[in-house]
Order: structure tokens, then C-alpha cells, then sequence
């Protein structure tokens, strides 16, 4: 393998591009050929096509769906702003009411968050997702929720992305002509470093002929895999509501009725703690100290992977705004990391925000504010109204109290 690639570079520039391009195409076209032969390509939707449209699909948690641009663009609202996440996007009702699956999703408000991402996609994996998504998004306003978790000591769970790694989506981010050739060396460098397959990495970026040959082959066998989850994430996405089929406008929300409720659902849901976190959560896991002795201060990889999201955002036309969660006060308290050690990563991710010109929600201050978490670490009751006034207003222009940097 290494006396081929030694060949390879000794080829004139165009004669190497020329000969990848050639091979692809004859590839594609086998693969083609084997699909219709097979039948396979008639049996599976495409990534791409319009699917049953009595349901909604902004706020389906999925890998699947965060995978494929082509499906999860082509079935956005409209009003959609890409809203990259992890486990909070999981949140949902009945545990609370206030999701934005409920608030946005089942109104006609004129935004909607559309989820990308999962459990333990960290600043790397969106950028990358940012990247990909950006030449397809319908607003180039966007969401980043950035959890304080990803900056505990050691970078987080860093260490989880080679499983998380998605070929599709770094294919797409190395197809967007906008990101520059620094950027996406620089992930390229962080993908190898964090053990993701080199044989991949070579594949997707076409090194050689035969990498060029593997990125056919991945790709085809990517988009197969895809297309054989479509059906089933169609068939488990919510149905519209009622006022969402009307399709009337029903304005901004009433946010003042939605904190009232919140604040009534989170005492219902915690009665057996004083920290306001439900008690299905607390009962499994009072025990589970992940929290404690941290500090934002032994994550360098990862506070450099946030400014790569940053970058990205700006070199492909996206305006992020970026959620600044808080931690749980009292919680944090207790597991020893106290208010001056919670402000380094308050006052980095500000920081970094002010230094590339982006928005941010900050809702630093709400670390005490019973509620605004369901548990340890996610945004609750009170949290998610919080946040969804503060998108909404990012979104239409509007003042903020939790609003800052940019403009």
C-alpha cells in the first residue's frame, strides 16, 4: 500500500484528480447497475425524498435522522432552526411539558428547533454536523446547546466519538467548498488523534485511487443503511396536532402562562428531594457523583474543538446562537465544584463567543433557579421555556434578558 501511494504522488495534480474522478464515476455506475439489478433501489425511499407529511419531524431524537442532511433538510419546518444538542434533545413529554416538541412543535409560532445530534456528540462531532448541514439548511441561523459536561477534566467523553463517528456527515463537511482547507485539516487531525478509522479518513478525504474506491463503497453502503431506517423513523415520528394541521398562525407563545406551569409540573414531578431534580431520576441515580472534584480548566482539546464549531459556522454562512447551560448550583455544591470553579467555563465559553462575534444565551445565573433542570444536567420545566424565549427572540430580533455577545 505504501509503494502505491508513493506512486500516486509522483502523478501531475490534474492526472491524479482526473483518474479519481474516472474511477469514481465507474464505480458509481457499477454500484448503480447492482442496484437496479437487485432491486434494492426501487424496495427503499431515498435519503432525500418527502415523507408522509401528516407528521412531524423536527423534534425526533435519531441518529439516523441527524445522519442523513438529505432527509432531515428535506423534512424541516419551514420555520426550522438546526438546533445541535446531545442528550437534552431527548427530553420530552410527559416528563416535561414545556419541550419544545410541545411549545413550538405543536403550535404554529414561526420557529421550530430541529434536532441534529445525540448522547455524547461533543463540540467536534458538530462542527462537523455544521458543516454538512450548512449548504442544504433552510435558515442560516442556528442553535449550538453547550453543556458544561464536555469541559470536565480529560475533554468529557471525547473518547466516545470514534464510535460516534459518522462517515456520511464528514463526507459532507469535506464537500462544502466554503470550509477552508485549515479547518478541515485541522478535524481531520483531531478525527485520527480521537482513533476514528484511518482507512475512513483516507477514504472520504480520496488520498488515492483506492481510497477513492473505499468512498464509493462506504458511501453506497452509508446510504443503504440509512435508507433502511427510513421507513421506521417515519412510523415513529409524532402525528401533527390538530392546530399544527390547521396551519393557522398562532403567534409567540404565552410565556408568562408556560412558566406558571412549568413551575407547577416540576413541584408535582419532585417530591422526594430538595433539589428540585424528578424522582424517577433520583431514585436510580442519587448515588452517580460523575460531578464531583471537576473543573473547565484540563480541557484544551475540547474548548479548541468548540472554537473549530465557531469557525465552521462562520466560513459556511451560519449564525449560531450558542445555549450556554447551567450547571445545577446546589447539586455542584455538594460534589465539591463551587461557584469560582463553575465560572472558568462560564467565563471561557463567553470568552469565545466574544472573540468570534456570536450570540450567546447565557443562563449562567440560573444555576439556583429550581426547575430550570429536570436532573443533574439537563434543562427542565422551567429551563426549556427559558430557552425556547430565548431562541424565539434570537430568531425575530428581539431583546432577551439571557441574550448576549454579537449584536
Amino acid at each position: 500500500m505504501k509503494e502505491r501511494r508513493c506512486v500516486l504522488a509522483e502523478k501531475a495534480p490534474e492526472e491524479k484528480v482526473s483518474g479519481m474522478l474516472l474511477l469514481k464515476g465507474v464505480v458509481a455506475g457499477l454500484v448503480a447497475i447492482a442496484l437496479v439489478m437487485g432491486g434494492v433501489c426501487c424496495a427503499l425511499p431515498r435519503q432525500g425524498d418527502v415523507a408522509d407529511q401528516t407528521r412531524l419531524y423536527d423534534y425526533v431524537y435519531s441518529g439516523t435522522k441527524s445522519e442523513s442532511v438529505d432527509f432531515t433538510t428535506t423534512n424541516m419546518s419551514d420555520d426550522g432552526i438546526l438546533t445541535f444538542g446531545t442528550s437534552e434533545l431527548y427530553i420530552s413529554s410527559p416528563l416535561v411539558n414545556q419541550c419544545p416538541q410541545k411549545v413550538f412543535g405543536e403550535s404554529v409560532s414561526g420557529v421550530d428547533m430541529t434536532y441534529v445530534g445525540e448522547a455524547f456528540d461533543q463540540s467536534l462531532w458538530q462542527a462537523i454536523a455544521a458543516g454538512a448541514y450548512a449548504p442544504a439548511s433552510k435558515n442560516r441561523k442556528v442553535v449550538l446547546m453547550l453543556s458544561p459536561q464536555w469541559f470536565f477534566k480529560g475533554n468529557g467523553q471525547q473518547s466516545k466519538l470514534s464510535s460516534k463517528f459518522s462517515y456520511q456527515l464528514y463526507k459532507g463537511f469535506l464537500e462544502n467548498d466554503s470550509i477552508s482547507d485549515e479547518t478541515k485539516a485541522y478535524v481531520r487531525q483531531r478525527l485520527e488523534t480521537l482513533g476514528v478509522d484511518g482507512t475512513q479518513i483516507a477514504a472520504a478525504n480520496d488520498d488515492t485511487f483506492v481510497d477513492a474506491i473505499n468512498d464509493a463503497a462506504y458511501q453506497f453502503s452509508n446510504d443503504l443503511r440509512i435508507r433502511s431506517k427510513i421507513d421506521a423513523l417515519v412510523k415513529g415520528s409524532p402525528k401533527n396536532s390538530l392546530v399544527r394541521s390547521a396551519g393557522e398562525p398562532t403567534g409567540e407563545p404565552d410565556w408568562d402562562a408556560l412558566l406558571s406551569d412549568a413551575q407547577a409540573q416540576g413541584e408535582q414531578s419532585c417530591t422526594n428531594n430538595d433539589y428540585g431534580i424528578h424522582d424517577a431520576y433520583w431514585d436510580k441515580n442519587s448515588q452517580y457523583k460523575s460531578e464531583q472534584n471537576q473543573d473547565f480548566v484540563h480541557a484544551d482539546d475540547e474548548w479548541a474543538d468548540f472554537q473549530c464549531f465557531l469557525k465552521v459556522c462562520r466560513e459556511a454562512g451560519l449564525e449560531p446562537l450558542v445555549v450556554i447551560l447551567p450547571m445545577h448550583g446546589g447539586w455542584y455544591d455538594e460534589m465539591g465544584v463551587t461557584s469560582d470553579i463553575r465560572a472558568q467555563f462560564y467565563d471561557q465559553a463567553r470568552s469565545l463567543c466574544d472573540e468570534a462575534g456570536v450570540a450567546y444565551a447565557d443562563f449562567s445565573s440560573c444555576e439556583y433557579e429550581k426547575y430550570f433542570l429536570c436532573d443533574t444536567v439537563h434543562p427542565g420545566w422551567i429551563g426549556w421555556v427559558r430557552i425556547e424565549h430565548a431562541v424565539y427572540d434570537f430568531v425575530n430580533g428581539q431583546d432577551n434578558a439571557f441574550l448576549g455577545g454579537a449584536e
